[in-house]
């Protein structure tokens, strides 16, 4: 972490205290010394209704909460009342978050008597804390999760942009963390089986396990609004580079052609990705921005977009359609790590005119839209919460 970022905080952090005086760390008084104990640092609040990683941060604590862990999740420089933050306390995980009741996060840690595991949530996080906890807590286990390769991702960037010096500039960074820094950590969590494929070039396989998204059915199949009630497509997003790559791509070269075709189409994008653009403009666009009850929107639509040119690891976005029974039409990028098969459960191309007529097919063809509804569920086994339960049993043999 940077001087000048280490300044930002300890200012924030004052100014934290200040808010809430007689804050205290919640749930602590859970704290059961005759059980296992794993700490999960993360520099970000989980925000796990408006992205798909955090949902998968949340699932994992959940589970191993019901696994018999003492459960907690380590945020810096956060306030510490919110929903997120209430929805952890409810479900009785430990949170530290800033408070009075503790000079640091180090004197918080040494309070616990012992922690067996430290997961790590992202290179970043792993970067910064690893280094001194590793040092202070010797006996522990240090789990790192990569949430996906971030090197690749830039990588894919550059073939895209390769005039782009900080695309260059972030691939280095990342590249150094997670083939060098990652030989460090005792087991190393990858998103997909792909990502551990390309993974083992750099460090054992015997370390490398697979934690993908978490994923299950939101509605009974009876539930599922029939195709003559539906209409517009939808693309999910945020700020992440490829999504906003992905909402031009939709504006600039496959929508002018949908269009062209069938005017009444409309494009509907949900997430704060407006946040970041603002030369898109069309009357068939609109940007939602944050969707509370999101079931509603998939339920109406006709289908989810989603043509990623580049990026890395498993694709909240198709996950989260599949759970509605609700069709994908995405690139080779989208469908990685996602076990989607080209005309049985999603239609797959990198190519646009292909791209344009899937849409055109789905918004009209009742017999393939019914198709890969149907087909939808069978998707999901690899990413259910019985599933999750397995994999992160099996990390306990591993020690």
């Amino acid at each position: 972490m940077s001087i000048s970022k280490k300044i930002k905080n300890y200012f924030k952090r004052k100014e934290i205290l200040k808010q809430q005086p007689n804050a205290k760390i919640p749930n602590l008084h859970y704290f059961d010394n005759n059980k296992r104990t794993i700490v999960f640092i993360t520099e970000l609040i989980p925000t796990f209704d408006k992205d798909s990683g955090s949902n998968r941060l949340k699932e994992i604590l959940l589970t191993y909460k019901s696994l018999n862990y003492n459960c907690v999740l380590l945020i810096e420089n956060c306030l510490l009342y919110n929903k997120y933050i209430h929805f952890f306390a409810e479900n009785n995980i430990i949170t530290y978050t800033e408070t009075n009741s503790f000079r640091s996060y180090i004197a918080f840690l040494k309070s616990l008597n012992k922690v067996d595991y430290f997961w790590y949530y992202g290179p970043n996080s792993f970067k910064n804390y690893f280094p001194t906890i590793s040092k202070k807590f010797k006996q522990s286990k240090t789990i790192y999760d990569m949430i996906d390769i971030h090197f690749l991702r830039y990588k894919r960037a550059i073939e895209l942009n390769p005039t782009k010096l900080s695309l260059k500039k972030r691939y280095n960074k990342y590249f150094k963390i997670e083939t060098e820094l990652v030989k460090k950590a005792d087991i190393v969590v990858a998103i997909s089986d792909k990502e551990k494929e390309v993974m083992t070039k750099y460090i054992d396989s015997k370390k490398l396990i697979t934690v993908s998204n978490i994923h299950y059915p939101k509605i009974d199949k009876n539930e599922v609004e029939p195709f003559k009630n539906r209409k517009d497509i939808i693309f999910i997003g945020s700020t992440h580079s490829p999504n906003i790559d992905a909402v031009y791509y939709l504006y600039q070269e496959i929508m002018p052609k949908v269009w062209s075709s069938n005017p009444e189409i409309k494009l509907n994008i949900i997430g704060n990705i407006k946040d970041v653009i603002t030369d898109v403009s069309h009357p068939n666009i609109n940007f939602l921005g944050y969707v509370e009850n999101i079931e509603s929107v998939f339920l109406k639509s006709k289908m989810m977009v989603a043509p990623l040119r580049y990026g890395a690891g498993v694709k909240g976005k198709i996950g989260q359609a599949f759970e509605y029974y609700l069709p994908v039409v995405t690139t080779s990028i989208g469908a990685e790590g996602m076990f989607l098969e080209n005309n049985t459960n999603a239609y797959i191309t990198d190519d646009t005119n292909t791209f344009v007529n899937y849409i055109l097919e789905l918004n009209d063809n009742e017999e393939k839209w019914n198709l890969l509804s149907r087909n939808s569920e069978n998707s999901l086994y690899p990413f259910s919460t019985v599933k999750l339960k397995e994999t992160l049993t099996e990390i306990e043999t591993k020690f």
